[in-house]
């Protein structure tokens, strides 16, 4: 096993840019060749690749047709732009987040923004 280490520079956290770029180093250990990740026993099964395999076969198997299920019904998943009322409690929120109004006033502004009322 080798140890190496890099370094890099982040110019961005978050989405933003930032104003001074930050310098970082990092460290990681990577094996030689195939061999070596076997000694270390950092290689599944066939017993556990099977496992994997039939678990994420079934997991999608079973989205697909829920998806389908649902959207043969008619009811489709809800978005800013297809529902009000998670328009409302999304810009809700955003307000709330500035932490300068109280839960009332959060409430009516986001009635008022979204000109929807509140179903609850």
């Amino acid at each position: 096993m080798k140890n190496l280490t890099d370094s890099s520079v982040a110019k961005t956290a978050n989405g933003k840019k930032l104003d001074n770029p930050i310098k970082y180093e990092f460290s990681w250990s990577e094996f030689a060749d195939y061999a070596e990740v076997v000694s270390e026993k950092k290689v599944p099964t066939e017993a556990e690749i099977v496992s994997f395999l039939n678990s994420t076969a079934k997991s999608n198997a079973r989205q697909a047709a829920l998806t389908a299920a649902l959207t043969a019904a008619g009811i489709e998943k809800p978005t800013i732009e297809n529902d009000p009322q998670l328009r409302l409690r999304t810009v809700y929120k955003s307000i709330m987040a500035g932490g300068d109004v109280t839960e009332a006033e959060a409430r009516a502004m986001a009635s008022q923004v979204t000109k929807v009322q509140w179903a609850e």
